[in-house]
C-alpha cells in the first residue's frame, strides 16, 4: 500500500462530504460562511484557544454548524514505521485524528506547525477558494494530540508525524476519539 495515496484517499473521502455539506448550508441560508476562525473563551482547552468552525450561518441568529460525516473509510489496522518510530494506524477520520505518542513534552515545534496549518492570520488565504487548506482544531494532552484536519492537505498530518518523530517519539498510534469513547 502506498502511504501517500492512502492518506490522500482518507482526506478526499472527507472533503467530498465537506464540500457537499458546504453547498447545502449555503443554499439553506441568506448569509453564511465556511471555515470561520473563532477565538474561544479563556477556559477552552483547544490549542491557543483558536477554532475554525465548519460553517457559520448568520440569518438573524448566528449559528455554528458542524459537519457530522455520514460515511467513513474502514480498513485493517496498519502496522509500520515512520522514521525511527513504530507507527500503527487503527482508525483514521480526517476530522477526528488522535495521535498517541511517547515524545517528551513540550513539543517546541508545535507552535510553528499550528501557525502554518491553522494559519491564524489567513496569510495563505486564497480569495474565492472553496476551502481554506487549514486545520480546524488542535487539542494537546499528555501523550496525545487530537486534531480536526479540516480542509488541510495531507502534508499537515505527515508534518505532524515528522514533528513527533523528531521530538523523540518511538511509538505513534493513530485512531479517532469517537472509537475511543466507544471502547473499540
Amino acid at each position: 500500500m502506498d502511504p501517500d495515496a492512502f492518506i490522500s484517499q482518507v482526506r478526499e473521502h472527507y472533503l467530498d462530504q465537506f464540500k457537499a455539506f458546504l453547498e447545502r448550508q449555503q443554499l439553506a441560508c441568506v448569509q453564511g460562511a465556511a471555515e470561520v476562525k473563532l477565538a474561544l473563551s479563556d477556559g477552552s482547552e483547544v490549542y491557543q484557544r483558536l477554532y475554525c468552525a465548519d460553517f457559520i450561518q448568520n440569518d438573524g441568529d448566528t449559528q455554528v454548524i458542524e459537519l457530522q460525516p455520514e460515511r467513513a473509510l474502514y480498513f485493517d489496522v496498519i502496522d509500520g514505521s515512520f522514521g525511527g518510530a513504530a507507527l500503527v494506524i487503527q482508525h483514521l477520520r480526517w476530522d477526528d485524528v488522535v495521535v498517541h505518542h511517547d515524545a517528551p513534552e513540550p513539543l517546541g515545534a508545535l507552535a510553528d506547525w499550528f501557525e502554518k496549518w491553522f494559519d491564524p492570520e489567513d496569510e495563505r488565504h486564497v480569495q474565492g477558494a472553496a476551502i481554506g487548506n487549514v486545520i480546524h482544531s488542535l487539542l494537546v494532552q499528555p501523550s496525545s494530540l487530537s486534531m480536526d484536519l479540516g480542509s488541510a492537505e495531507p502534508d499537515a498530518l505527515w508534518e505532524m508525524l515528522d514533528l513527533l518523530e523528531a521530538a523523540g517519539a518511538t511509538s505513534l498510534r493513530i485512531t479517532e476519539s469517537r472509537v475511543e469513547e466507544c471502547g473499540t
